[in-house]
Formats: C-alpha cells, sequence, structure tokens
C-alpha cells in the first residue's frame, strides 16, 4: 500500500487541479464572454471535476483503502482527467486543458511515487 508523502501529494495535487478546475468551470458557465456559457457540455464538465476533486481527496485522505476501491479510483481519476481534459479541448477552455494536465501530473505521482512501508511506521 502506498502512503508515501511524494504520494499523498500527487493525490492533493488532483484534487487541488480539480478544485481550480471546477472553479474555471463555473466561471465558463456563467460568463458570457467564455462563448460556452450556459453550454450542456460545460455542465458535464462541472461535474466531471467535482467527481474527480471528490475522488482525489479520498485517495489523499484514505491511506488504507481495499484495493479493489483504490484501484477504482485511480483508474477513474484517469479516466476523468483525459475526459474532462479532451472536453476543455472541445470547449476551448485552455485553463481548464492546462489545469488537467497539472491533474495528471498528480495522478502520475500519486501512482508512481515511492511508497513506505506502512509497516516501518511506528505507532502511537
Amino acid at each position: 500500500m502506498r502512503n508515501g508523502s511524494i504520494v499523498t501529494s500527487g493525490a492533493w495535487l488532483m484534487a487541488l487541479a480539480a478544485l481550480a478546475g471546477l472553479a474555471v468551470s463555473i466561471a465558463n458557465y456563467f460568463s458570457r464572454d467564455s462563448g460556452i456559457a450556459g453550454e450542456p457540455g460545460t455542465l458535464l464538465v462541472i461535474a466531471s471535476t467535482a467527481i474527480l476533486l471528490v475522488a482525489a481527496v479520498i485517495l489523499a485522505r484514505a491511506a488504507r483503502l481495499g484495493g479493489f476501491l483504490r484501484g477504482f479510483l485511480v483508474i477513474g481519476c484517469l479516466i476523468d482527467i483525459f475526459g474532462t481534459g479532451f472536453a476543455a479541448y472541445l470547449l476551448e477552455s485552455q485553463a481548464l486543458l492546462w489545469l488537467m494536465a497539472v491533474a495528471l501530473v498528480g495522478w502520475l505521482l500519486h501512482v508512481f511515487g515511492p511508497a513506505r512501508d506502512l509497516k516501518a511506521i511506528p505507532s502511537s
């Protein structure tokens, strides 16, 4: 099980990118200058960034997730990042596209970062 500081930081980086992406998506939905105000695709992006935020926070806070749940969340986050990035590309939202690139970096750190052995951590 992975619980190293880089791994946890990767999940928090995903969560922060999702939170910023949620803010950008909401701003795009209500801003008439964005060109995508009121579009159903923008609502979908709002929902997908909210889901990514929740999943990333669960990965960051839950040190001892079961293998299936952790795997489901990790794969789900990757699909969400790519799907939201593709939607951002189609909606021409450059800020959201860059934020999904940051989320992908966080995902990579979370999945491939160095792991600490949980048995070596002293319990208080």
